[in-house]
């Protein structure tokens, strides 16, 4: 997929249920002074919304401190980036996302980014994937980031949005100086 491509899901397989978003990223391993020492913590977070785009009330942020919210689950916090592949994973049951929740947003933001000089300019081969779980993990699709990310320390990767009760998936790939806390002020 490429920035603002939307793939209906439930058109696409009817029976579709339990996904997966996984996302991956490298740390540049060279400045323009020298070598990066410092680990990158980039961190995969989901943010439901209702049909006004607030936070739904209950569990309606998933993130490293909230790793279960109904019908989602994301698989712990790789505080590094080491590693080949996928870095952090949220598993999603289409089926039990509460009814009135329209739209999720996935987003990455690096902890603690602004504080330490980090950046998605210091950033590569970023990407998300969508995976469907009942198919032994068959991949959907997936979105590179190919823009340079700046001195921005947030990113929202994609979006699941339901409308009349089929599901879609956007590749979004706005880019934001920020953290979580920024993009949930954004929806409350």
């Amino acid at each position: 997929l490429k920035k603002n491509d939307i793939l209906d899901l439930t058109k696409r397989d009817p029976s579709l249920n339990k996904l997966r978003l996984c996302a991956g990223w490298d740390v540049a391993s060279k400045g323009i002074f020298g070598i990066f020492k410092q680990d990158f913590d980039l961190d995969l977070s989901a943010i439901l919304l209702d049909k006004n785009n607030k936070i739904l009330k209950k569990n309606g942020i998933v993130y490293y401190g909230n790793l279960k919210g109904t019908g989602l689950f994301l698989h712990g916090d790789n505080l590094t980036g080491e590693g080949d592949g996928d870095d952090e994973m949220i598993s999603i049951s289409l089926n039990n996302i509460p009814n009135d929740c329209e739209r999720i947003i996935f987003a990455v933001t690096i902890y603690d980014g602004i504080e330490r000089n980090q950046s998605f300019g210091k950033v590569k081969n970023a990407y998300v994937r969508l995976l469907n779980e009942d198919k032994n993990d068959e991949e959907i699709c997936r979105y590179n980031l190919t823009e340079a990310g700046g001195d921005n320390t947030a990113i929202v990767f994609a979006e699941l949005n339901k409308i009349n009760g089929q599901w879609s998936f956007k590749a979004v790939g706005d880019l934001f100086r920020g953290s979580l806390q920024t993009l949930a002020n954004r929806f409350r």
